[in-house]
């Protein structure tokens, strides 16, 4: 097995040192070797701006996979108004969390939990992908009637949170008119 090969550069001072744990560049010119006309910064996207967050946030966890910090920092940071369990077994054993203290998270931030039950085992990958397949009354309630917000949506595995993801791309594209993103946690 060959081992990888370490080139050395020389060092052109382009790095000034460490602020706060950060590395800062120089402050002073570097002379460039050619010159480059842009557009008026008015015309211009910069692209470290960040960008505005959608009107709808969708977060999607796979319980079975996340681990139980990982699901506590995302309650904390998102502050979903609502968490939809749509396990057909509402279990929380994920390492590194409880009950109570999952729960306790949900009050802090506001949220409303709510147990959703959906029959997983007899659904499969196609039943998300039809139009007259899965119906989930309450998704509907949650993102097209209440199109604010983060909501939070439990799934038992990751197969299970792609099949779910895949339905509400659709149903939201089709339905709301507000800005929305989707993500899976964990």
């Amino acid at each position: 097995m060959a081992k990888p090969q370490l080139t050395l550069v020389e060092n052109t001072g382009s790095w000034h040192g460490r602020v706060d744990g950060r590395v800062v560049a120089q402050t002073h010119e570097v002379a460039t070797r050619h010159t480059v006309q842009s557009l008026p910064r008015a015309d211009q996207l910069d692209l470290f701006d960040a960008p505005a967050l959608p009107d709808l946030r969708v977060f999607v966890v796979a319980m079975d996979t996340v681990h139980g910090r990982t699901l506590q920092k995302a309650v904390l940071s998102n502050k979903p108004r609502s968490v939809i369990d749509l396990r057909y077994a509402a279990r929380f054993d994920q390492y590194g969390s409880d009950r109570d203290t999952l729960f306790a998270y949900f009050k802090s931030v506001g949220s409303y939990y709510a147990l959703d039950s959906m029959p997983w085992h007899d659904l499969s990958a196609r039943d998300f992908m039809t139009e007259g397949g899965v119906q989930v009354p309450r998704v509907h309630h949650e993102l097209v009637e209440l199109d604010r917000g983060a909501v939070m949506f439990f799934v038992p595995k990751p197969q299970h949170a792609s099949m779910l993801i895949a339905y509400l791309n659709r149903m939201l594209s089709a339905k709301v008119k507000s800005s929305w993103r989707i993500e899976q946690v964990g």
